[in-house]
């Protein structure tokens, strides 16, 4: 960030135009320099702050990536005009509509990098703000595969969760509702706890039954979560999600290894206690 920003500007420091070239910058800040000096000032503290601040602004204006950032930042705060507001709005639009094209034509990977630096230069950005309705889910859902493809899961997840929940809100659940869940489900349960402790393992799997589930599926959530118990080593919990994804699929598969695993720490009870050995 520079240094009092909003109060200072430091075309106005250097004394010179903003759209004044290297040369005339460093000319004038040898000028200034000479000027303020403290020793040609009886060493006074103001004129030692004022060369500080000439300083600083000569090292802002004099380095272009700086000055560029800089610049950006003067013109948010000056406000802009009318036609450079219409100028920015038609460039942003135009970005934004490159993105959903690049991912039409398999440019996933340009489409996510275009999309990063809309989101980080854009204040408030949100492209539902830009599409139609489909044209948004479309684009959420193909930069959310994208996201996934690099293995970057956990933004994958935010852009599924978005598109679903969108869907579910406008009742519009024909248009690939059914696919977005299954994705949502695929990164919680495969991807994100294969490489994590059973703690964290158990929130995702928490997540993933807050979303309309069959029996079948939340039933394999809940042996799941027994299996995270075991880990635990709280074999009380792993016996009752056990016992509930039976309820809800008897012939759940996997079962008969849960229970092997669970009966020489605990008396198992309910659906369980039929695959205990006689």
């Amino acid at each position: 960030m520079f240094e009092g920003l909003p109060l200072v500007n430091y075309y106005e420091v250097l004394k010179v135009r903003e759209g004044a070239c290297a040369d005339e910058i460093k000319r004038s800040f040898r000028s200034l320099v000479k000027q303020y000096h403290p020793d040609r000032n009886g060493n006074n503290p103001w004129a030692e702050k004022k060369v500080k601040q000439v300083i600083q602004a000569y090292r802002t204006l004099s380095d272009a990536s700086r000055r560029s950032h800089y610049d950006r930042m003067l013109g948010l705060v000056k406000g802009p005009s009318g036609a450079e507001l219409k100028k920015w709005q038609d460039s942003t639009n135009s970005q934004v509509r490159a993105v959903l094209l690049d991912l039409l034509d398999s440019r996933g990977r340009q489409a996510l990098k275009s999309y990063d630096c809309l989101k980080r230069d854009v204040k408030g950005f949100n492209l539902l703000s830009y599409f139609s309705f489909k044209d948004f889910i479309d684009c959420t859902f193909l930069l959310a595969e994208e996201c996934e493809r690099q293995k970057r899961y956990t933004e994958a997840l935010e852009f599924y969760e978005d598109a679903y929940l969108r869907l579910e809100q406008a009742a519009r659940r024909q248009y690939l509702f059914d696919e977005i869940k299954e994705r949502i489900l695929r990164i919680y349960c495969r991807y994100l706890t294969r490489n994590t402790g059973p703690e964290k393992a158990l929130t995702y799997y928490e997540r993933v039954l807050e979303f309309e589930l069959d029996n079948g599926e939340r039933a394999n959530v809940h042996k799941k979560m027994s299996e995270c118990y075991i880990k635990m080593g709280d074999y009380y919990s792993a016996a009752t999600y056990l016992n509930i994804a039976l309820s809800l699929k008897p012939n759940l598969r996997g079962v008969q290894r849960i229970c092997e695993r669970l009966s020489p720490h605990i008396s198992l009870n309910g659906l369980a206690s039929k695959y205990i050995a006689k």
